[in-house]
């Protein structure tokens, strides 16, 4: 039914153009006009592109001839934003009309072209400036999660702990390889101390008893266990007294190389993304470290809040 009622109008606004080109052919430039201008009408005019494409030629060429410039521009604007590929007869056309149509449409293809540029261009710094400000972003989250990982723990040192033998001024200072250093030195010394002593006290009991013995010194076995003895002895005081300049050194160089605090900083874990909530029984399971063993040299203070004692021990659990 559409097409029935339809296809009149279109026959009727074709025969509308053929009569206002007759117009126009005749010299008739505002009959023209006015018969185009109807058959331009969005309502009821004509509708296939190329049938209003040669409408508003005419009708441009119309009103140019009529002296009305400002007009015809505006009609050729609307032929060229619409129907940029359009090319006009110059056969059908004066030449008047056909280098104005051309000085509109070099224009506005100009126009175009430069705004095609420019919203290309604008494009182009949009996405570089939405690029730029991802990097931004992942940077500043990559600070943020390097940051949330770690946590800064400040430990204030005591010259009692640097005052301690065994290392523990250079363990505090930060000085793991030099404490390991006067630890076994000094343990050694020690070590060597406690056995020569020991050999010391045999040897003076064997003289002792060979000097009780019934009968006297037979086998001569007193003056060896004496010379024993006193050679122990050396020994014995030899290995005190390096005990006592090995702690002497790693106490002033404690004390020369000591640091008032430091800055550590501990490691924690951040949760993943889509963590699942988990039992009780994970939770208490991934919470406990398997081993997690450490030593402890911490300073004990008075009341007074002075230092009056030093603690010395072990934290953690093994499993």
């Amino acid at each position: 039914m559409a097409l029935l009622v339809g296809s009149p109008a279109r026959a009727d606004a074709r025969a509308e153009l053929e009569k206002a080109r007759a117009s126009f052919l005749a010299r008739n430039w505002a009959d023209a006009e006015e018969r185009l201008r109807v058959i331009l009408d969005p309502k009821s005019g004509l509708k296939e592109r190329s049938l209003i494409s040669q409408a508003r030629m005419y009708l441009g060429a119309s009103l140019l001839l009529q002296g009305k410039k400002d007009d015809a521009t505006d009609v050729f604007e609307k032929l060229v934003l619409d129907d940029p590929t359009f090319e006009p007869d110059p056969l059908s056309f004066p030449s008047e009309a056909i280098n104005t149509f051309i000085d509109v449409r070099s224009s506005l293809l100009e126009q175009i072209r430069n705004a095609q540029q420019t919203a290309a261009r604008l494009a182009a710094e949009k996405k570089a400036r939405e690029a730029a400000e991802r990097e931004a972003q992942r940077v500043w989250l990559e600070k943020v999660k390097a940051q949330a990982s770690e946590e800064k723990i400040t430990v204030r040192h005591n010259r009692v702990v640097a005052s301690l033998p065994f290392g523990a001024g250079q363990f505090q200072n930060g000085q793991p390889a030099l404490g390991w250093v006067f630890l076994g030195t000094e343990v050694a010394a020690v070590a060597g101390t406690a056995v020569t002593y020991g050999m010391y006290l045999y040897a003076r009991s064997r003289e002792n008893e060979e000097l009780r013995r019934p009968g006297g010194d037979v086998n001569r076995l007193v003056s060896q266990y004496h010379q024993r003895a006193e050679d122990l002895r050396i020994v014995n005081l030899g290995f005190a007294g390096a005990f006592v300049a090995i702690a002497a050194i790693g106490v002033v160089q404690a004390h020369l190389a000591f640091v008032p605090e430091t800055a550590e900083k501990k490691k924690r874990e951040l949760p993943p993304l889509g963590l699942r909530p988990s039992s009780s029984r994970e939770t208490a399971r991934t919470a406990l470290p398997l081993s997690g063993i450490s030593p402890i040299v911490s300073p004990l203070t008075g009341t007074d809040g002075t230092p009056n004692g030093v603690f010395l021990g072990v934290s953690g659990l093994a499993f």
